[in-house]
C-alpha cells in the first residue's frame, strides 16, 4: 500500500469511528439526489483535489481532500444546522491529536501521515429551503 492509501485508509478509517452515519462513509462520492434522507447523515471521501510538493531535503508531499457531508434537514424540530454542527464536533474531535500525538501537537493519522487536519473555510448548507443539508469540508494531509 502506498503512503498515499494508507494515510488516505486512516483517514477513512476516523471519520467513520466519529460518527452514527446512517451509511458508511465512501470514497466514490454520490448526488444529493442518490442519496435518500433515509441513508443520511452520509459521508463521502473526494480525492480530486490538488496535490503539492515542498522542500529541497525529505520532499513533503501535501493532498487536498474535501468530505462532502449530506444530512436531511425534513424533520422542522431539528435545525439542519444543529445536525451539520454534531457532525463538524465529531470531526473536529477525530482530527485532534490523541495519544502519543499529543507531543506532537499533530493528528499523524496512527503515523500515516505528517499531519492531518481541517484546514481552509467548510462551507455549510443547512437545508432550510429544500430539506438537503450539506457540509464541505476541506482536509489536507501532509505525508513524511
Amino acid at each position: 500500500m502506498s503512503g498515499r492509501e494508507q494515510a488516505v485508509g486512516a483517514l477513512l478509517a476516523r471519520i467513520t469511528a466519529a460518527y452514527p452515519w446512517a451509511s458508511p462513509p465512501s470514497r466514490r462520492l454520490k448526488l444529493w439526489s442518490d442519496v435518500p434522507a433515509s441513508m443520511r447523515p452520509a459521508c463521502f471521501l473526494f480525492e480530486g483535489g490538488t496535490e503539492s510538493y515542498a522542500g529541497t531535503g525529505p520532499i513533503k508531499r501535501t493532498l487536498s481532500l474535501r468530505l462532502f457531508v449530506y444530512v436531511s434537514a425534513h424533520d422542522p424540530a431539528v435545525p439542519g444546522a444543529a445536525a451539520l454542527n454534531a457532525v463538524m464536533d465529531a470531526l473536529d474531535a477525530a482530527l485532534s491529536p490523541a495519544g502519543a500525538e499529543l507531543a506532537l501537537g499533530r493528528c499523524t493519522l496512527g503515523g500515516a501521515a505528517y499531519r492531518c487536519s481541517i484546514e481552509g473555510r467548510p462551507l455549510k448548507d443547512p437545508g432550510d429551503l429544500d430539506g438537503d443539508g450539506l457540509a464541505l469540508v476541506p482536509i489536507t494531509i501532509v505525508l513524511p
